[in-house]
């Protein structure tokens, strides 16, 4: 938005930046979200909602870094989890991708808890 000024991005850059892991989660089957590919920053190209969706890595907010996700992402803390064949209320539930996307990224602090 051309109406923010350059500090506010900034700023939300450097906060975003603070982020150690990001988990993107998402799946073809996704019903609610449209197009699905926007729970990982991805979004319909320049045909507007008739056209295909493209990853994250083709659209403008990533390769111009917008607000920081780029260098999250290249610094590895961007994770994506799809799981093809869950609805949009079956994710929260679904205990294989607690296990495998969400638990992993959270170990690190629970040991550090523990200590």
């Amino acid at each position: 938005n051309s109406c923010i000024s350059f500090e506010v991005k900034e700023r939300k850059k450097s906060n975003f930046l603070k982020l150690k892991k990001l988990a993107l989660i998402g799946g073809a089957t996704e019903d609610v979200i449209d197009p699905w590919q926007s729970t990982m920053f991805g979004f319909y190209t320049d045909q507007g909602f008739e056209g295909e969706a493209i990853p994250m890595e083709e659209t403008k907010l990533y390769k111009e870094d917008l607000f920081g996700l780029k260098t999250l992402n290249e610094r590895g803390g961007v994770v994506k989890c799809r799981y093809d064949g869950l609805t949009h209320l079956q994710f929260r539930d679904n205990q294989d991708m607690m296990r495998t996307c969400i638990l992993p990224l959270l170990e690190p602090y629970a040991l550090q808890i523990q200590s």
